[in-house]
């Protein structure tokens, strides 16, 4: 590794590493006072041992890079990034016991913009504590497991000015999930929201509770849920205004052809007066005979329906 002069200001690396042992950056690196984009692509993962120097990198503004922990501590490297506009980060153990990992709290720089986070560090019978309040916050994609015997709570702002969202919670314990409705709340102005599988399962099997209105929603990406009681929020009597005004793309993947799946599907092609495309993918491990009299049936029944948008197209995948 060649050394680094403190007139450094980007250092992106694409290498093949060996994803055990990561990669030793010279501890220069965190010191380097105009360096304003650090990123680390591949199999490439941060790792300097048990003591990692000390970070100060006041002009970086783009972060991109994984974690191992216990060998980084994530607060000590985000803390000394004071003006960190766009984080990338995948959290790892690497450690044969993971019941030695602990990392209770993580807290995100405040003057994020954009934040990818994967957290794959949360191990049983310990409560953990992810703190988001990140009110300049324009596009967010958390990936984040919770197993049975854990507890994970996140704090958060609320986000103004955000763009994008993409949310995939996995949360073995519903009742430890009691966020994630509050999480909705704090998104209700984004103009995309992604719910991915375990997101919507965990929203449908929540205590009832109110769903807000996202005034300005154009696109909105949903996994099919499976069979389940449902105790999420009570329909609304009235149309929401996104839904008449603003939503213009609609996507469902994994369609499993439920009743509870036709209705909704049926809902928005009849109330979305601006409606542009609604694009449903049937569920990928059905046989393609399954797939394509599912497909077959659809055509039939929803072209049937009078839309509420006359140049809504409907596009129909096996």
């Amino acid at each position: 590794m060649p050394s680094f002069g403190p007139h450094l200001q980007e250092l992106y690396l694409n290498l093949h590493v060996n994803g055990r042992f990561g990669l030793k950056l010279p501890e220069a690196i965190f010191t380097c006072p105009l360096l304003k984009s650090l990123v680390l692509k591949r199999e490439i993962s941060l790792n300097c041992g048990r003591e990692f120097p000390n970070v100060y990198l006041p002009s970086l503004k783009n972060l991109k890079l994984k974690l191992f922990i216990p060998y980084v501590h994530p607060n000590k490297l985000l803390s000394g990034c004071p003006v960190l506009e766009n984080l990338t980060l995948f959290l790892a153990n690497n450690t044969p016991d993971a019941r030695n990992v602990y990392v209770p709290t993580i807290q995100m720089p405040r003057t994020l913009k954009s934040l990818t986070f994967e957290d794959d560090t949360i191990v049983l019978d310990e409560i953990y504590h992810r703190v988001i309040d990140t009110p300049s916050l324009e596009y967010l994609n958390i990936k984040i497991t919770i197993p049975k015997n854990s507890e994970l709570q996140v704090s958060f702002s609320s986000f103004p000015n955000m763009v994008e969202a993409h949310l995939d919670i996995d949360n073995a314990r519903v009742e430890h999930g009691a966020w994630v409705p509050d999480l909705l709340r704090a998104l209700r102005e984004t103009k995309l929201l992604a719910l991915r599988y375990y997101t919507t399962r965990c929203l449908f099997s929540a205590p009832a509770f109110e769903f807000p209105e996202f005034h300005r929603l154009v696109n909105l990406e949903g996994f099919d849920s499976y069979t389940m009681e449902y105790h999420g929020p009570t329909p609304p009597t009235m149309v929401p205004n996104c839904v008449t005004s603003h939503l213009k793309s609609v996507e469902f993947r994994a369609y499993e052809d439920t009743a509870d799946e036709r209705e909704f599907i049926v809902y928005l092609l009849q109330k979305g007066l601006v409606l542009k495309t609604v694009t449903i993918s049937i569920e990928p491990d059905f046989d393609q005979e399954t797939k394509y009299e599912f497909v077959r049936e659809l055509y039939a029944e929803l072209y049937a329906i009078p839309r509420g948008s006359t140049t809504c197209q409907l596009n129909i995948w096996p």
